[in-house]
């Protein structure tokens, strides 16, 4: 958890439940408030052309969403939209603003948060620029699975379907699919019933 729940409350925030496709915030908006999952999962995406999208990334559990934005003064360039049901702290900028101004802590851990996720984002742009099909799917999966690792499960659960691993890196489904056959021959990853393990 960025910042703790009961400061998030102190400073004006309120808990909403957004039901499954119902969008936090779309491209062009303006950015009037800081969002933190409290529980479920969120996707931050941008349109490609024709229908498909490209998802930039997952938010779970105590994760910000679209918080750089805030910083910026930019209008959002993403959409971030609810996978399931889920309940989202919203606070708004100016009591955000005041937060971060009164507990420099928190600020800390907020900004090593935002420069672990460009960190992600600059690798992620190299790897879908230059390399394999295997590299950009590793390079996604190994990000989450750091992500993750408080957990400490001896095989870490790909928590993602073919479709969404493709809509990450840029790739095609049946790229995703072939990859992940040639990986389990490799035994890079294990893939049973049908659920991706490595």
């Amino acid at each position: 958890m960025i910042i703790k729940e009961q400061l998030l409350t102190a400073y004006g925030a309120e808990l909403i439940t957004y039901k499954k496709d119902d969008s936090l915030f779309s491209i062009h908006d303006i950015p009037d408030n800081y969002y933190q999952v409290e529980s479920g999962l969120i996707k931050v995406t941008s349109e490609k052309f024709g229908s498909n999208q490209f998802i930039h990334d997952f938010a779970n559990a105590g994760d910000p969403v679209g918080e750089s934005f805030l910083f910026s003064e930019n209008r959002y360039t993403v959409n971030a939209v609810a996978v399931i049901q889920s309940n989202i702290f919203v606070l708004p900028n100016k009591g955000f603003r005041k937060l971060t101004n009164d507990h420099n802590k928190t600020l800390h851990k907020f900004l090593k948060y935002i420069c672990e996720r460009e960190t992600y984002k600059l690798m992620l742009i190299n790897t879908i620029a230059f390399n394999e099909p295997r590299d950009k799917i590793l390079t996604v999966i190994d990000h989450f699975k750091k992500m993750n690792e408080r957990y400490n499960y001896k095989l870490y659960e790909v928590p993602f379907t073919r479709q969404q691993l493709a809509s990450l890196t840029g790739l095609r489904v049946e790229t995703v699919i072939r990859t992940m056959k040639i990986m389990e021959s490799e035994k890079i990853v294990e893939i049973i019933d049908g659920k991706v393990f490595i």
